[in-house]
């Protein structure tokens, strides 16, 4: 389940990703200035959401298991 979970995050933050890149890449053909990124950085925003997870999963499954 949660190889799962994570394989669903990964692909969802490289569809962003893309898409800023996209979006950035075509601002910059038609000459126009490009937003700059601010606030948390994107590997920093995965790398909390993954910590979330397997972290939560962790808890879970020791939590969780019948004594």
């Amino acid at each position: 389940m949660v190889k799962f979970l994570t394989l669903l995050i990964l692909l969802a933050f490289a569809w962003w990703r893309f898409k800023r890149w996209w979006r950035v890449r075509q601002l910059k053909a038609q000459g126009q200035p490009v937003p700059e990124e601010t606030g948390i950085r994107p590997i920093t925003l995965l790398s909390i959401v993954l910590l979330g997870v397997y972290g939560g999963f962790l808890l879970w499954h020791l939590f969780g298991q019948p004594q």
